[in-house]
C-alpha cells in the first residue's frame, strides 16, 4: 500500500527534488472567472488533482491531458448550446440523427463573428485531441506531451470563450483594429529597445492581444535579426522565443511604445542608419541561402514553443481567482 504514495523516481530524474517544485512547476491550477459554467469549473478541479497526483505516479500526468480534453468537449458543446447551435446532425435518409462531431461544432461556434479570433486556437486544442483520443499505439509522454503549457491554453480559451456578447464583440472590433496598425511592423527592419537592450527585428511573426477587467497584454513574438543564420537554421540551435508583452501601449505610424510587465518602457520604432541596413541585407543574403526544409523545421520548432509561452503569460496575468 505504501508504494502508492512514494515519489516516483522519474520526476527526480527531470530536476525536481521535493513535492513542492514540483506543484509550482508541473500542477496548473485553474483560474476562471464568473461566466465560465460551473461545471467546467468543477471538472477542471479534477484536472489538477490528477496532475498533483502524478507526483507518485508519472504516467498520470498523460490522464490530465485526456481529462482536460473531455473538458474541452464538453466546453465546446455548452457554448453551442448558449449560442442555439443545434448538437444535432439533420436525419438521413434513413432517419437516423446522429452527434455532430467536435470539429463541425467547433467550426460552428467560431463562425460567430466575436468569436472567429479563437478558431486558431480551437485548432491547436483539436489538433491534440485528435492525436490523444486516436493514438497508433499505447504509450505515455509525460512532461513530453507539455500537459501545462496546453492545460494553460484550454484555461485561456474557455476564459475568452464565456465573455459576455458585449464584451466579445468590443474585444473582436478591438482585435482587428490592432491587426490592421501592427501590419506595418510585421516584416521590416525595426529596433526593439527593451531591457536596456538595442536589437534589430526583422518585425514579429505574430500578435496576440487579450484584455480582462481592465488589464491589458499585447503580446508580440518578436523575430531578431541575427548574425549565426547558418547556425539557426542548419545547426538547429535554435534560441528560445523572442515575446515581448507591453501592458500599454500606443501604436503611431511608425513606432509603438509603452511599457512592460514590470512598468519599464519599451518600444519599437524605425532606424535607418546605413550600418543597420547593411546588417538588415546581410541576413536576407543568408538566409536565402538556406534551404526551404531547414526553414520550416524552425519554424515547426519555434513557433509552438513561442505560442506556448504566450500562454503562460496570459494565463499567470490574468486577473482571475484561483479555484
Amino acid at each position: 500500500m505504501e508504494e502508492y504514495y512514494e515519489p516516483d523516481e522519474t520526476w527526480e530524474v527531470l530536476g525536481t527534488k521535493t513535492k513542492e517544485a514540483f506543484v509550482a512547476k508541473y500542477v496548473v491550477v485553474g483560474k476562471f472567472h464568473d461566466g465560465v459554467p460551473e461545471d467546467i469549473v468543477k471538472s477542471y478541479v479534477t484536472i489538477s488533482h490528477i496532475m498533483a497526483h502524478s507526483y507518485f505516479h508519472y504516467p498520470m500526468y498523460d490522464e490530465a491531458m485526456s481529462k482536460a480534453l473531455l473538458v474541452m468537449e464538453m466546453t465546446v458543446k455548452l457554448k453551442a448550446k448558449e449560442l442555439n447551435i443545434d448538437l444535432k446532425l439533420p436525419p438521413n435518409r434513413t432517419g437516423t440523427v446522429r452527434d455532430k462531431n467536435l470539429s463541425t461544432l467547433i467550426d460552428e461556434v467560431c463562425a460567430i463573428d466575436e468569436l472567429s479570433f479563437l478558431k486558431s486556437d480551437f485548432n491547436r486544442a483539436r489538433g491534440l485531441r485528435n492525436s490523444k483520443m486516436h493514438p497508433d499505439r499505447h504509450g505515455f509522454v509525460g512532461v513530453m506531451g507539455h500537459t501545462d503549457a496546453n492545460a494553460r491554453l484550454f484555461i485561456n480559451i474557455i476564459n475568452q470563450l464565456f465573455l459576455d456578447t458585449k464584451t466579445l464583440k468590443k474585444f473582436h472590433q478591438k482585435n482587428n483594429q490592432l491587426e490592421t496598425a501592427l501590419s506595418a511592423f510585421q516584416k521590416s527592419l525595426h529596433v526593439l529597445e527593451f531591457q536596456d537592450q538595442r536589437i534589430l527585428i526583422d518585425g514579429f511573426h505574430t500578435f496576440k492581444y487579450r484584455e480582462f477587467e481592465n488589464n491589458k497584454l499585447l503580446l508580440l513574438y518578436i523575430n531578431p535579426l541575427t548574425t549565426k543564420v547558418r547556425e539557426l537554421y542548419e545547426e538547429h540551435k535554435y534560441p528560445d522565443p523572442l515575446i515581448i508583452t507591453f501592458t500599454d501601449f500606443k501604436i503611431h505610424k511608425e513606432r509603438i511604445e509603452g511599457v512592460d510587465l514590470e512598468g519599464k518602457p519599451m518600444k519599437i520604432y524605425i532606424d535607418d542608419k546605413q550600418q543597420n541596413l547593411k546588417t538588415y541585407y546581410d541576413y536576407n543574403m543568408e538566409l536565402s541561402k538556406i534551404s526551404e526544409s531547414d526553414i520550416h523545421m524552425y519554424i515547426l520548432a519555434s513557433v509552438q514553443g513561442a505560442l506556448w509561452d504566450m500562454e503562460k503569460i496570459i494565463y499567470e496575468n490574468c486577473k482571475i481567482s484561483l479555484i
